[in-house]
């Protein structure tokens, strides 16, 4: 009997269903992964909510597993390495190549160290899972030169807001607010590395609980008092805390934004220049980040699994995008392939 390839597939806003399909075919330069297990990410929730991608697009970007072929002009990669896949080289699970909600993928024009990282046996495939998305912070982290004086604010605690925040400790930033309406991340910000948490439904003004953390400066334009908080990275993709974020910053703030927007928000650029500010966006990493976020891991400094708050089988990929489109009871879906 001829072995099918379960998978995750994409057909449209709010469907995604198991099929069969066949197992990758191995060429020269690619390699054959067994899955582990894969994460839900919010650009996968992005698809699921409003497209995107082609109906027919296995979607799972953030994934390890095991090789079981390797094909003959492939370097430095043998059948039964552990790995993880960089998915900025060939988009997988991105709409271009098929991804990690299957039981096998072929990863093409493999290169050890570009888009195959091997992993050891200290990182397990939950963990390896993550290496993605801690990537992600760690890369906007990277970009926004902190000191280990700098007063930080982490906008959002979701997946990339709270691996930002251990990605952040590990650095040796120790002033890290963490600003979410939902307790349940607040605590995981809190496990993670946060030194202050902050529920704006509940604990009041927000620029009030920061100056009674940081303190306050000089405005430049000798308007007044501003908070002393030197570093915002924003994660929530809510707009309108986006230009809050710009109104809290200190002069010569740093604002590093991770999220991605649904709608559009009206913002005051004065504020940028009466008061210095560096805005830059965070999308994609480099090949060091990467490399930076499994030596983290596979040290153990950084262990972000107490994120994942639910796991599915691939059969019930379908209910596992239910539950991480529902913020108030999720915070990280894990899908195990095997």
């Amino acid at each position: 009997m001829k072995e099918n390839n379960p998978s995750g597939v994409f057909q449209g806003i709010h469907n995604i269903q198991v099929e069969e399909r066949d197992l990758p075919n191995l060429t020269d330069d690619s390699v054959i992964i067994k899955v582990g297990a894969t994460g839900i990410c919010g650009t996968d929730l992005h698809i699921y909510h409003e497209g995107l991608v082609p109906a027919g697009s296995v979607l799972g970007h953030e994934f390890s597993g095991e090789l079981t072929a390797v094909g003959k002009d492939v370097e430095g990669l043998n059948v039964g390495d552990r790995v993880v896949v960089n998915p900025m080289y060939n988009g997988v699970g991105l709409g271009l190549a098929p991804g990690g909600f299957a039981r096998q993928v072929k990863i093409d024009q493999a290169q050890l160290g570009k888009n195959i990282l091997k992993i050891s046996d200290k990182i397990n495939s939950e963990k390896g899972a993550l290496l993605e998305p801690l990537t992600v912070g760690l890369a906007a982290i990277n970009k926004t030169h902190l000191t280990s004086s700098d007063n930080v604010l982490v906008s959002g605690c979701g997946t990339i807001g709270l691996v930002t925040i251990a990605a952040l400790k590990s650095k040796g930033i120790e002033n890290i607010i963490a600003t979410d309406i939902s307790e349940k991340r607040l605590e995981l910000a809190k496990t993670l590395g946060a030194k202050f948490t902050f529920n704006p439904t509940k604990d009041g003004n927000l620029k009030d609980f920061i100056v009674e953390q940081y303190g306050e400066v000089n405005a430049l334009d000798y308007t007044g008092k501003l908070p002393n908080l030197t570093s915002v990275f924003e994660c929530t993709g809510v707009s309108a805390l986006f230009a809050q974020c710009l109104e809290l910053l200190a002069p010569d703030g740093k604002m590093t934004v991770l999220a991605i927007y649904s709608k559009e928000t009206t913002l005051n650029p004065n504020l940028v220049v009466y008061k210095r500010l560096n805005v830059q966006g965070s999308l994609f990493y480099t090949d060091e980040d990467f490399a930076e976020a499994i030596a983290l891991v596979e040290s153990g400094k950084v262990d972000v699994t107490p994120i994942i708050t639910h796991r599915f089988p691939l059969n019930e990929v379908a209910k596992a995008f239910e539950v991480q489109a529902d913020s108030s009871q999720s915070v990280k879906v894990i899908v195990n392939c095997n």
